[in-house]
């Protein structure tokens, strides 16, 4: 009896290392087709599996690593005037399936690249992490401990990471990614959203931030 308990005990953390990831996984892709339904159902979005991974704004995280890369459950619509495409992705790396919720608007005018990023862009330690040029904080202590900001123009930065706007950012429904250059934005969350109404709710909170002050 001494002998079974501690073997037992030892084969359960075993299992649950080995299944932790994968159920991750599935979590993630889970999420992704609800999210889908919910678009699609509640906010008049439409299937775009014409939408493929060749088609994604692909300089930078999360699609730097990994094989396998595909997409999901792709919906598209409108929000406020905006193109909007939603999506699960995953890919393949070190052997275990790495799922991201993403979102893609097409802005009416090009912006200079800002990227704030809640997380690392990917759960292996053993992938390299690449880091953009021109780091910034934002003088919000609490943002800048939760954040990472880059951005290729400083004035740009001062801007959108002002005081009232990184409040803006902080407030959305749940911490996420976000890169812009040019028309292209691009949200994503490690696992995904967990609700139609918070992806909105995150989306509506960068297209915020990025207005002009005199819009």
């Amino acid at each position: 009896m001494d002998v079974v308990v501690p073997l037992v005990v030892f084969l359960a953390f075993v299992t649950l290392v080995l299944t932790a990831p994968r159920f991750d996984a599935f979590r993630g892709r889970r999420r992704s087709a609800e999210l889908g339904g919910e678009l699609t159902e509640r906010h008049d979005f439409r299937p775009r599996p014409e939408f493929t991974a060749s088609r994604l704004p692909v300089a930078g995280p999360p699609f730097h690593y990994g094989a396998a890369q595909r997409l999901t459950d792709q919906v598209g619509g409108v929000l406020d005037g905006l193109p909007l495409t939603v999506a699960g992705y995953s890919c393949r790396y070190n052997g275990e399936t790495h799922v991201y919720g993403l979102a893609v608007l097409s802005l009416p005018s090009p912006v200079d690249r800002v990227e704030v990023r809640h997380e690392r862009p990917f759960h292996s330690v053993l992938v390299t992490e690449p880091v953009p040029e021109g780091r910034v904080t934002s003088g919000e202590s609490d943002f800048d401990a939760r954040y990472r900001s880059y951005a290729a123009d400083p004035e740009q930065a001062r801007r959108v990471l002002s005081a009232p706007r990184v409040r803006e950012l902080a407030a959305a429904p749940q911490p996420f990614s976000w890169r812009v250059d040019g028309t292209d934005l691009l949200l994503w969350r490690s696992g995904g959203w967990d609700s139609a109404d918070a992806l909105l709710g995150c989306v509506r909170a960068v297209t915020s931030v990025l207005r002009p002050v005199d819009a």
